[in-house]
């Protein structure tokens, strides 16, 4: 089986992750890492892997989508979409993910995220441009997709932090969304609506309202396209597990504390 790595690069300050997925990749044919940058890579990740510098907009949601278009993979690859601030503890869930695809599931998260009771109809006033001001979350969807918001749903959700899928479950759920118009970098700059320069979204004061809206409106499609009885994680705690660690924005936390 072919195995896909695609990280999408910020932090780019894991050692576990960047040694083991180098030590992986020159160990294994099967194996190809791709790192899908937002910011410009590190020499390290540069001397390593195979990489590229995409516009930043929509997040980690737009770094893989962007990856999948460059990269053009075929349908029988198994594809591991991580954050780069993940502190690998053991490599064998691979293994494990490979496992459970194979008995029949179709995502694989790793620490349980919080299910929602997703109303795609609901309005932002302030739009993450003008374009989108008043506009409902499911017209952020790719319009080919937007069919599929049909009702307000009960979803499982998995962090974008981990996700196991095969390529070719990826392409059934038409990808990881929002669509083109929504790719906008985070401002940086003072303004009315954040004192501080720090990175944050038009009318908010930080990253979460389109950070989490993303990522949503992609497990509503993984929801839909496969139920929910498809999705499964290797965890029941949140962002932690006994093989991989999700950092939040590169550092571990005091309110999720690493087991």
């Amino acid at each position: 089986m072919k195995i896909q790595f695609i990280i999408a690069g910020w932090h780019m300050n894991q050692p576990s992750l960047i040694d083991g997925l180098y030590e992986l990749e020159q160990a294994n044919d099967n194996v190809n890492v791709f790192w899908s940058c937002h910011r410009d890579p590190t020499d390290e990740i540069k001397s390593k892997f195979n990489y590229k510098l995409f516009y930043n907009g929509a997040e980690e949601c737009g770094a893989y989508e962007q990856a999948l278009e460059y990269l053009k993979l075929d349908d029988n690859v198994l594809v591991f979409f991580l954050h780069d601030d993940i502190i690998i503890k053991d490599w064998q869930f691979i293994n494990i993910c490979i496992n459970r695809l194979q008995s029949g599931y179709k995502v694989v998260g790793n620490g349980i995220d919080y299910p929602d009771n997703f109303d795609p109809f609901k309005r932002i006033q302030l739009g993450i441009t003008e374009q989108f001001d008043n506009a409902m979350f499911k017209e952020y969807v790719k319009p080919e997709y937007q069919s599929m918001f049909d009702s307000v749903r009960y979803i499982l959700k998995v962090r974008p932090s981990f996700i196991a899928m095969m390529s070719h479950d990826v392409k059934a759920m038409g990808g990881f969304e929002p669509r083109i118009e929504a790719y906008v970098p985070p401002l940086i700059k003072k303004d009315e609506w954040c004192a501080t320069d720090e990175p944050h979204y038009r009318g908010t004061k930080g990253l979460g309202s389109f950070g989490n809206l993303f990522p949503a409106l992609t497990c509503y499609k993984m929801n839909v396209v496969f139920g929910s009885d498809k999705i499964t994680y290797l965890s029941d705690s949140y962002v932690d597990s006994e093989y991989l660690y999700e950092c939040q924005r590169g550092h571990i936390t005091d309110n999720h504390p690493m087991k």
